[in-house]
């Protein structure tokens, strides 16, 4: 876990069943920041929900912390979403009518050849995001983040490989910002090698035995949204990532979890990281508030020094060792340590909603009305709904239906509330995933590498 703040551990508990999928009993959404809040060890008792069990399950966390030094991109999830965020993607310098392919790790997506257009200026071609309500705007989902480019290939009419390519890399993006994204349009006779290896403007022209000539500039707006949404449901292709998906599904239903993860701390918690980060630095004991703001910085760096003691308590004027430090004096800062700890406890520990690490869901009362979450993004609240309506149109019976049938057959309600239906859907799934698994299709796994070992694995 490359970033505590905004880790989050979710345990699901499911009921095993023969020719079924396995229920869901219930889930636990654990966020670490504010489980972990004054130890990093935790055991309580949790109650299960979001399935079609209840009860409480109790769950022992030990988080064991490594200090390291790495940029805002390298503390970033794997799993999440590529969108783009301005309203066209621009290529200028390259001026043929083609098709735009986009491809990451395992998702894939395409822009008609009848939506690109000429610019204004003349020297180069557009593809408009939000023409027909955004059927354009394209959303990337991936899983393997840090191993995964956004390929773009341009395709022409009457010619079968791609005209031209252009690479990003989203190991370069931090999470969940939007970006500027500038990257240049390669012409190459060995296509599928540029797309396969890690390539930039900066070493392209090192590269022996292949011919890379920059025809262009390709200009959009984008951001690597963090966590699983709707879009991964698309790629399910076996039931580890079934059943990944459908726990996200009924955490978002029960409104714990949210299309996108943030780094929020708690007041409380932020307060203890930043002593944490400062407490016992020798290089920190005498620095001002601006120096110590740069040790602190909230974009992940960390400029920490050594550890231990100030070293000039220990001696005096003369640099000598002082005969006279006397270990009361540092049982008396110990106690006081405690003391603060103590009230911190008595004032802020003895809620128990901050222990979960979660949002009441009983608090969202106006869910049904399409109430905004934390993050101001509305509750799917399809799982949560009954499914029935008052309207006596079978038609408009229906579409409700349709409309909260993930939810319900969650839950093992509607049709699925029949063993028969169940088998038969169990049965269909797992003739999806063996043709998917045939083809190839469907799995965020990416491009596995093809080299022969003699380990015999």
């Amino acid at each position: 876990m490359r970033d505590w703040r905004s880790g989050i551990v979710t345990i699901t508990v499911r009921d095993q069943r023969m020719r079924q999928h396995d229920p869901i009993l219930g889930v636990v959404p654990l966020r670490l920041a504010d489980v972990l809040q004054t130890s990093s060890q935790v055991t309580r008792w949790y109650p299960l929900d979001g399935g079609i069990g209840f009860g409480r399950v109790r769950i022992s966390v030990l988080f064991r912390s490594v200090e390291t030094r790495l940029p805002p991109q390298q503390l970033g999830w794997d799993v999440g979403t590529f969108e783009f965020t301005s309203d066209k993607i621009l290529a200028t310098g390259y001026s043929t009518n083609a098709k735009l392919k986009m491809r990451t790790g395992g998702s894939s997506g395409k822009i008609a050849r009848n939506q690109c257009q000429k610019t204004e200026e003349g020297d180069g071609v557009l593809w408009d995001l939000v023409k027909d309500n955004g059927k354009n705007n394209v959303r990337l989902p991936v899983k393997y983040r840090y191993r995964s480019p956004i390929v773009f290939e341009f395709h022409t009419s009457g010619k079968r490989a791609a005209d031209a390519y252009a690479v990003v890399w989203l190991h370069h993006l931090e999470d969940n910002k939007e970006e500027d994204i500038n990257i240049p349009i390669w012409k190459t006779d060995k296509g599928m090698r540029l797309v396969q290896n890690y390539i930039t403007e900066e070493n392209f022209r090192d590269i022996p035995d292949i011919r890379i000539e920059e025809i262009g500039r390709l200009q959009f707006k984008g951001r690597f949204k963090t966590g699983t949404d709707q879009d991964h449901a698309a790629f399910v292709s076996d039931n580890d990532s079934r059943e990944t998906q459908e726990t996200w599904e009924a955490c978002h239903a029960e409104g714990v979890r949210t299309t996108k993860v943030t780094k929020e701390l708690p007041p409380a918690v932020q307060k203890l990281h930043d002593q944490s980060l400062t407490q016992g630095r020798d290089i920190l004991a005498n620095a001002d508030e601006k120096e110590k703001k740069k040790w602190l910085s909230k974009t992940g760096e960390d400029w920490s020094g050594a550890f231990g003691e100030d070293p000039a308590l220990f001696v005096d004027e003369r640099g000598r060792r002082k005969p006279d430090y006397s270990r009361e004096e540092s049982s008396q800062r110990a106690g006081d340590d405690d003391d603060e700890e103590a009230d911190y406890t008595d004032s802020d520990s003895t809620s128990d909603e901050s222990d979960l690490g979660l949002h009441d869901a009983s608090t969202n009362q106006e869910s049904d009305n399409g109430a905004a979450q934390p993050d101001g993004e509305p509750l799917d609240v399809n799982a949560t709904s009954s499914g029935t309506s008052h309207s006596k149109s079978p038609i408009t019976q229906y579409k409700d239906y349709k409309e909260n049938s993930k939810g319900l057959h969650r839950k093992q309600r509607g049709l699925m509330q029949w063993k028969p239906m169940r088998n038969l859907a169990f049965a269909k799934d797992e003739a999806k995933f063996m043709v998917r698994k045939t083809l190839k299709k469907g799995s965020l796994a990416g491009r596995q590498p093809d080299v022969e070992t003699e380990t015999g694995t």
